[in-house]
């Protein structure tokens, strides 16, 4: 993944954690905790191209995918901006999902 894709999944990760909290309880504290860490590789991956990927599970992938869609079918928008990408970019980019 180049950098632009990496901050697309983490804007993605993000958004899915925050419609989780503030709209509809959907994953499980395991599963946060696994979206927070591969959140928070792909952080370390930017500052360390040589680290590698945590993807989730298949599983919780699908999950992750479905509540992105939630966001975006209700227009949502996190209490807590994303610090890594504008809004005018997410909306693209899950328009595209």
């Amino acid at each position: 993944m180049n950098n632009h894709q990496i901050k697309e999944r983490i804007a993605q990760l993000y958004t899915a954690l925050q419609f989780c909290s503030e709209k509809i309880k959907t994953f499980t504290t395991g599963e946060r905790i696994c979206i927070n860490q591969e959140r928070f590789q792909w952080m370390h991956i930017l500052e360390n191209a040589e680290a590698e990927p945590r993807p989730v599970s298949l599983d919780l992938e699908r999950k992750i995918k479905e509540v992105t869609h939630l966001a975006v079918k209700y227009h949502f928008k996190p209490y807590y901006e994303d610090p890594f990408i504008d809004e005018n970019e997410f909306n693209l980019i899950a328009e595209r999902k």
